[in-house]
Order: C-alpha cells, then sequence, then structure tokens
C-alpha cells in the first residue's frame, strides 16, 4: 500500500454559487472564515460560517455553495501516513463525517494562521505547518453541532464590560464578537441562543437601564442622559424609552427621582 503524506497545499477559497455533488479519495477539513455557505455530506445539510467546520472522510459525498460570500479554509489530508502520530490523529478525526464549532481560543489561532498563509501563498511548508497544527488541536478544540446548545460558550462579563466601557457610544456586532474571537454571523446565532435576545436588543436594554438610573439619581437634562445613554438624540431615547418602559423619560423621573 502506498503511503503518502501530503496531498495539496492548504487553501483559501471563495465559494462559487453553484452546487456540484462530488467525493474524492483523500479526507477534506472545511473551516469558515467568512460569510455564509449551505453544505450537504451524505444528504446531511447545514450552514457553514466563520468558526464552523466540515469533516470529510475520504469517498463521502458532498456539496456545497455560498449563500453569502463565503470564504473557507480548506485542508485535505490522504487516508495513509508514514508519520504513525499523525496518522492516528487523522484517523481518530476522520472517523465519521460531521459539522463541528471552533471554541473561541483555536478561532483566533486560525485567524493569524489565515494572515500568514494569504501573506505566503507559494510557501507549501508553511501550508503544511500549518495543516499539521490544526489537525493536533482540533481534537481538544472541537465542539460536537449537536451538543453545543448545551454548552454556554459566551462570558457575559466579558460583553457586559465591553459594552459598559463603551455605553455612550456605537457597539457594533464585529466589535463584540471580537472580544470573544468569533466571527460576526457565528457570534450573533449563538448571543440570541444563550442571551434570548439579537446584539442589538441586548445593548438597547443595557442603554435604558442605565438611562434610568441618570433619571434617578442624576440632575442631567433628558437630553444630556440620551447622549451619555448612546442614543443618536433625545428622540431616539424617548422612542425607545417608551417601547422599553412604557413611560416617557421625563415622567419616569417625576416619579422616581431620589432626592438627597
Amino acid at each position: 500500500m502506498m503511503e503518502i503524506d501530503w496531498i495539496s497545499p492548504t487553501q483559501i477559497i471563495m465559494l462559487p454559487e453553484e452546487r456540484e455533488l462530488h467525493s474524492h479519495h483523500y479526507h477534506q477539513l472545511v473551516i469558515g472564515l467568512k460569510g455564509q455557505a449551505e453544505f450537504e455530506i451524505n444528504n446531511n445539510l447545514s450552514v457553514i460560517y466563520a468558526g464552523k467546520v466540515a469533516v470529510i472522510p475520504a469517498n463521502q459525498e458532498h456539496a456545497f455553495l455560498s449563500l453569502y460570500q463565503s470564504e473557507i479554509l480548506v485542508l485535505n489530508f490522504p487516508q495513509f501516513f508514514t508519520d504513525d502520530e499523525l496518522a492516528s490523529r487523522v484517523k481518530k478525526l476522520f472517523s465519521k463525517m460531521g459539522y463541528y464549532q471552533l471554541d473561541s481560543q483555536i478561532q483566533h489561532l486560525i485567524q493569524l494562521l489565515v494572515c500568514e498563509i494569504q501573506s505566503n501563498i507559494d510557501d507549501h511548508l508553511l501550508s503544511r505547518t500549518c495543516s499539521n497544527t490544526i489537525i493536533s488541536l482540533l481534537e481538544r478544540h472541537l465542539i460536537d453541532e449537536n451538543s453545543a446548545k448545551k454548552i454556554k460558550r459566551l462570558n457575559p462579563d466579558v460583553i457586559d464590560n465591553f459594552i459598559t466601557l463603551h455605553l455612550g457610544t456605537k457597539i457594533t456586532i464585529a466589535q463584540l464578537a471580537s472580544t470573544v474571537f468569533l466571527g460576526e454571523s457565528q457570534f450573533y446565532a449563538i448571543f440570541k441562543q444563550e442571551f434570548g435576545l439579537t446584539p442589538h436588543q441586548y445593548i438597547v436594554t443595557k442603554r435604558i437601564e442605565y438611562s434610568k438610573k441618570l433619571l434617578r439619581e442624576s440632575t442631567l437634562t433628558v437630553g444630556e442622559i440620551a447622549q451619555q445613554a448612546g442614543f443618536a438624540n433625545q428622540s431616539a431615547f424617548s422612542h425607545a424609552f417608551m417601547k422599553k418602559v412604557g413611560d416617557s423619560p421625563s415622567h419616569y423621573r417625576n416619579m422616581n427621582f431620589i432626592r438627597n
């Protein structure tokens, strides 16, 4: 039996918008970097986004197409190796097909590796080294998609601290996602699942909580409070406050102001 240790360099690919069912004699690992893509492995469908992984064993039929500006990292591995340790890890990883999540630690590492690959596109030794590094780490850092829902993967303290520090400014999903080393699409999906709100809804809730405190305890004008709580203007603040609290800021202050 012929033994080989290398198939092709690690590749960063923009996926096409046409779907084609195919298979190949080597194992393939696909890691989402940007956007979204529809994947199918033996009739098992899923969406790949930043931080999500498709494990495709050799000879398994699969297809994919870009849903939204999809960019993926593709790593190909032979079925047989001369290196016994590497062979064991590859065999274990590709023992079954499936979709998985990367934890935040390895996502951050992969972002760094991708930058190196993009800067040295013709350096095949670098590509191979990156592949071996990733395969060596995956068994400890993959989260099974079916059990992922049971695992809390976002630290609310980290997110709340960032929001508190930047409450008076515009806060984007990209900024929040970066605090936990996730892509925007993955962060949005996990956040909604774990917090029960979209990131925008959660930020607005925090802004309202802070504004209520200022209305009760400070002598700032409503306009000044709107600015400190991060609302675009007093009108936007009053509208959001009425929607959340069921009362106007002025009336809420009159009823709850704490006099020293």
